[in-house]
C-alpha cells in the first residue's frame, strides 16, 4: 500500500504543481516579460512551446496529444505490471506520468506547452526553456536509470 501511495502523491502532486506554477507565470508575467531569479544562470521567461523536444516539428499538435495519450497508458500499464515493492521505482513511474499529465494537459487546452524555466550560463551556453512537467519526467527517468543500475550491481554483489 505504501509503495502505491508514493506512486499516486507523486503523479497527483506533480500534476497540481505543474499545472499551478503554468498558471501563476502564464497570468502574472506579461508576455515577453522576464523575472531573473538567480543573475547569468536562471530566469523565468514566457515560451510557447508547439513541437516536442527542443521545440522540434511544430504543428504537429494533434499528433502530439495522441501520443502522449498513448505514453500515458503505457506508463499506467507498466506500472500496474510491475513490481511494486521498490519505492523508488513506484516514484520515479509516478513523477513521469505526472509530467505526461501535465504537458497533455497544455496540449489539449492550449495547443502548445507553456514553457517558463529559463536556464543559461553566462550568454555562452543556453539550455532550451522548460517547465515543471519536463523536469519531472527528466527526474523520474533518472530514478529508473540510477535504481536499475544499482539494482544489478546489488544482485551482482549476492
Amino acid at each position: 500500500m505504501k509503495n502505491t501511495t508514493s506512486f499516486i502523491t507523486a503523479a497527483v502532486s506533480g500534476v497540481i504543481i505543474d499545472i499551478v506554477t503554468k498558471w501563476i507565470v502564464f497570468s502574472k508575467l506579461e508576455e515577453f516579460g522576464k523575472i531573473t531569479l538567480i543573475p547569468v544562470i536562471l530566469n523565468i521567461l514566457r515560451s510557447k512551446n508547439e513541437g516536442v523536444v527542443f521545440g522540434l516539428f511544430p504543428g504537429k499538435t494533434n499528433a502530439f496529444i495522441i501520443f502522449s495519450a498513448i505514453a500515458i497508458i503505457v506508463i499506467l500499464c507498466i506500472y500496474v505490471w510491475s513490481d511494486k515493492t521498490h519505492t523508488m521505482s513506484n516514484l520515479a513511474l509516478g513523477l513521469v506520468l505526472a509530467g505526461a499529465i501535465g504537458n497533455l494537459w497544455d496540449r489539449i487546452w492550449y495547443g502548445y506547452v507553456r514553457d517558463f524555466i529559463d536556464l543559461h550560463v553566462g550568454d555562452k551556453y543556453h539550455w532550451p526553456t522548460f517547465n515543471i512537467a519536463d523536469s519531472l519526467i527528466c527526474v523520474g527517468v533518472s530514478i529508473m536509470v540510477f535504481t536499475s543500475f544499482s539494482k544489478s550491481k546489488h544482485k551482482d554483489a549476492a
